[in-house]
This record gives structure tokens, sequence and C-alpha cells, in this order.
């Protein structure tokens, strides 16, 4: 069961640490880099400790007691009645961006599950190329110092896994690895994580983030991109930013200023400033998903100007969506 896992990391991290006095943004980093998906569960066990006189706290710090065996069952149980009691649509920054898009679009992929058609070849297979490249260069930096065997390695994995699927050249995507190491050094960014999965069971919202950078005290989410960048962030990106820096912000307690997207197809950079304007639109959009998951009706399609070659001609779900419309002509004319 998923959380009596999680609660067994987390008192076997407390409980390596009893006597000590630790700060409480060490502790969210310790369990973050323990796949910890959600630091609302650290806190929930923390208030049970606490109300057992277990940890005492002070300005940021907390100094863990001993904790005696014999309370570890009853400390559990509580936990998991807690988690359990928790009524939540979890929604990620994904879906938040794919409604905005086409609210169709989404209800077919993930209420009905309807058939996807994905090309077999092409745009679809060269992003996942990219994304994966960049994991499987940034989870190995730790060990491989030599940074051009670092690229030449994780792109020949990548065009192994992809081969006859891709169109990417061998060329461009070392090129695009090595640009996105001088952006990490640029940046002073002391760690990096790459696909990290975050919950935030206050708000409801889940989602795994392409990377993310760490410097000083600034949190900084990174989405990649197989896109062209026009001049314009498109405000589909612009909202899974938003929600991705949402969630850091819930995990670890701080604010999040700022975010960057990726274009790989131009070699842009772009930054993203976050503020509660956005962080409020994000949200509407949210409960208006809800809204639709729990009245059962079919959504609208999408009405974004030139949605036809914007988002219907890509769609993966096209012909579910066809077939719909055709129902419904048949059905007027009955």
């Amino acid at each position: 069961m998923i959380e009596e896992n999680v609660f067994d990391k987390i008192i076997d991290i407390l409980r390596r640490n009893e006597g000590k006095e630790l700060k409480i943004d060490d502790i969210i980093m310790i369990c973050f880099e323990n796949s910890i998906v959600s630091s609302d569960y650290l806190f929930l066990i923390l208030q049970e400790l606490s109300s057992r006189k277990l940890i005492e706290s002070r300005k940021g710090i907390v100094k863990i007691g001993k904790i005696p065996d014999d309370i570890i069952s009853d400390l559990k149980n509580r936990f998991i009645g807690r988690i359990r009691r928790i009524k939540k649509v979890f929604i990620t920054p994904l879906e938040v961006a794919k409604f905005y898009q086409c609210p169709r679009r989404l209800w077919l992929e993930k209420i009905v599950l309807s058939r996807q058609e994905k090309e077999k070849i092409g745009k679809v297979w060269d992003g996942e190329a990219v994304h994966f490249a960049l994991k499987l260069m940034l989870d190995n930096m730790s060990v491989e110092k030599d940074e051009n065997f670092l690229i030449s390695k994780s792109v020949e994995q990548v065009l192994k896994k992809y081969e006859g699927l891709i169109q990417i050249e061998k060329k461009t995507l070392e090129e695009f690895l090595k640009r996105f190491l001088e952006l990490i050094k640029e940046e002073n960014f002391i760690k990096i994580y790459s696909e990290k999965t975050i919950e935030s069971i206050k708000d409801g919202v889940i989602g795994s983030i392409d990377v993310i950078g760490f410097k000083n005290d600034d949190l900084v989410p990174i989405e990649i991109k197989y896109a062209e960048f026009k001049g314009r962030i498109k405000k589909e990106h612009l909202l899974q930013a938003i929600g991705e820096s949402i969630l850091l912000s819930n995990y670890f307690r701080k604010e999040v200023k700022y975010s960057y997207i990726v274009y790989f197809q131009t070699n842009s950079l772009v930054r993203v400033e976050i503020n509660e304007k956005l962080k409020r639109e994000f949200f509407k959009l949210k409960r208006k998903i809800e809204i639709f998951y729990s009245t059962g009706k079919i959504p609208p399609k999408s009405k974004l100007p030139n949605y036809v070659e914007r988002v219907c001609k890509g769609c993966h779900v096209k012909r579910a969506c066809d077939n719909i419309e055709l129902l419904r002509r048949i059905r007027r004319k009955i």
C-alpha cells in the first residue's frame, strides 16, 4: 500500500536522526531525495509526533526525540486514516493545459479512455527521445565527470531505444544536451533533478516536472517543449509552468519566483515570472475540470482561434471526437 510505504520511509528518516536538531528545510530535502512525493505526508507525521511531545520545534528547527517502537503501529493507523479521508480529484498541470486547449480532448483521454492514435514516426517520438536523453544525462552527471562522454553515451542509448521511430539527428540531440549543460553552469545550480513526481494534497495537484534546479534560495522548475518559440508563450505552456511552480512551492514551503521553458526546435530559453493572477487562473480551470468530471456530460470542443490547425490536427483522440460529432448530426436529422 502506498500510504504504508510512505509512512515507513518517513519514520525511517526521522529515526535515523533521533536526538538531532535539523532544519525543516533539510528534512524536506531528505524526503524529496528519497522520492516522498509530498511533504504534506511529512507534516502530518510531525503533527502526530508533536502532539505526543516526541519532537520539539522552534523557528524552522526540529529536534527529534526517541520514537518508541510501541507507538509506531498506532501512528501508522492514524496517518493512513487521515490520508484516506481526503477526498480530492488530483489533476496534473499538463491536464489543466490540455483542458484549456480542448476540454473534450482531456475528457476523451482521461475519462472515456478513448484509443489514442499516435503517429508511427516523427514529432511525438522525437519529443520523447529529447526528454529521455536529458534524463539520462542529468541522472548520470554525479558519476560521470567527462561531459563529452556523458553526452555521447546518453545519445547512443536514446538512438538505440527509439531506432526506427525518430527523425531527430544525432548531432542535433548532442548540441541540445551541450547547451543544457551550459544553462546549468550559467544559472549556478547547486543541485539538479529530472522528472521528479510531486503531489500537493492541499491543492489536489500532482505532476512530474521535467527538470528542477536548486540555487541559493531559489527553486526553478524547467519545462522542455519539443516545439518552436514564435515570440510569445502559448497559454497552455504558461498554465503548465504555473502548475509546476505551485507544486514545487507547496513541497518546499517556499516561493517560486520564476520558471523556464526550453523550446527545443528554436533553441529558445523563456523565463516565466510567477504571479498570483496566473495561479488563480490555473485553479479556476482546475475547478472547471472537476465539474466536468462530476457531471458526466460531454465537454465542448476547443474554442481557441484556429483550433482545427492548432489542436485538432495533431490530436490523438480525433477519431473518437469526430464520431461524437457524427452521431450528433445523425440525431438532429432524426
